[in-house]
């Protein structure tokens, strides 16, 4: 029996490495199926750098549920955001719910998803640390999302073996590569010729070699950063011949830690306001070495071929340590500076990089998760 009534997507995000990673996959359904039958809702977690990763993404939002207040405890924003879904499902109740990642945003679709009876599909499914502290929502949010989840969207091999390991049926899982790569490919193309970078005080690529550093992780903040603070600055000190960018989290406990540490002047430090998403991903592949707690750090840097330190005790990109395309130096950066001195030393390897990029998808991920999608919805719409 075939049904008169289109069937439509509806996409949950609310924080910039969210849209980052769905917008080239919101585009690819968009053209195939119409603007109508897939609709974006945001939940406006992060507000400012949200805001910015749509603009640099050029995305349409179409509902936005700004649900973000000044210091909001972790479980208010969990509460509102299903709230705020539930109801829209059940006044317009979609064929199929998308999320993306390990957030609180995330979580709360599916979680909406599943109590409406929707099916829900994770994109950049089965990433684990196995360490349910660490990183902390994010590993428990990223494992109940599985529970509960119809389709499986892997990034990597490693991914989808720790998903069949729970017990998630093989024919519900797909390997499709990091659609995050798609938006770094398509972004650096638009911005081949972009030279300067921030606002106010500008900071230029110039002969001498820069790292650029980045930190924002939540469990830094309970004593983790104020260390990694005072290793970075020996490290600073200890290389006046390279420049250090770092572009500070708006986060005020993270600037106030930074703040704390830094009063004065390094002449080879240079602080910076958050960069757009496309001025920083086209200053990436100019960097030396990037050193970061982020995630999608952790898949954009080796993808340019930049190597990059991990500022975590453990990672859920496992590929990158065993590629040689990343280090782990701890959440204090206790190996700090012995991993920069080892990583300057040595060249990138190449055919790693290429592996890496494989890995990742090349730039089409997208298009396969569409492609799956259509298919679910193409058989809904024959049932």
């Amino acid at each position: 029996m075939t049904t008169n009534v289109p069937k439509h997507i509806a996409i949950v995000a609310g924080t910039r490495p969210e849209f980052i990673k769905l917008a080239p996959v919101i585009r690819s359904l968009r053209a195939k199926l119409g603007e109508a039958r897939v609709r974006v809702y945001s939940t406006g977690q992060h507000r400012s750098l949200m805001d910015q990763a749509i603009h640099s993404l050029h995305l349409k939002v179409d509902v936005d549920f700004d649900l973000m207040t000044h210091a909001q405890p972790a479980a208010e924003i969990q509460r509102r955001v299903i709230s705020a879904l539930d109801r829209e499902f059940q006044a317009r109740k979609p064929d199929l719910v998308v999320v993306q990642g390990d957030t609180i945003s995330a979580f709360g679709g599916a979680m909406a998803g599943f109590l409406n009876h929707i099916p829900v599909a994770h994109v950049e499914a089965g990433l684990r640390s196995h360490n349910i502290n660490n990183p902390w929502p994010e590993e428990g949010l990223r494992q109940m999302i599985a529970r509960i989840a119809s389709i499986h969207l892997a990034p990597t091999p490693i991914a989808k073996e720790n998903l069949l390991q729970e017990g998630i049926a093989e024919n519900c899982i797909h390997i499709v590569g990091n659609p995050g790569i798609d938006s770094l490919v398509a972004t650096q193309e638009e911005n081949s010729g972009l030279q300067r970078f921030g606002d106010g005080e500008h900071f230029h690529p110039g002969s001498k070699p820069f790292v650029l550093v980045t930190m924002h992780r939540r469990e830094a903040l309970q004593g983790a950063l104020d260390a990694f603070c005072e290793n970075l600055e020996g490290t600073v000190k200890n290389h006046p011949e390279i420049d250090f960018v770092w572009p500070v989290h708006p986060n005020p406990k993270v600037r106030e830690t930074v703040e704390r540490h830094f009063d004065s002047a390094l002449p080879n430090l240079h602080f910076v306001e958050p960069l757009p998403y496309d001025e920083m991903m086209t200053l990436l592949p100019k960097a030396r070495v990037v050193i970061s707690d982020s995630g999608g750090m952790q898949e954009e840097a080796p993808y340019c071929g930049v190597p990059i330190i991990v500022m975590r005790d453990v990672t859920e990109r496992p590929e990158i340590i065993d590629l040689g395309l990343g280090k782990l130096a701890g959440a204090c950066g206790a190996r700090l500076s012995d991993e920069l001195e080892r990583t300057l030393s040595a060249d990138v390897d190449e055919p790693s990089v290429n592996k890496w990029r494989d890995i990742q998808g090349r730039g089409q991920a997208a298009e396969v998760i569409s492609e799956i999608l259509i298919k679910r919805l193409a058989a809904a719409e024959q049932v």
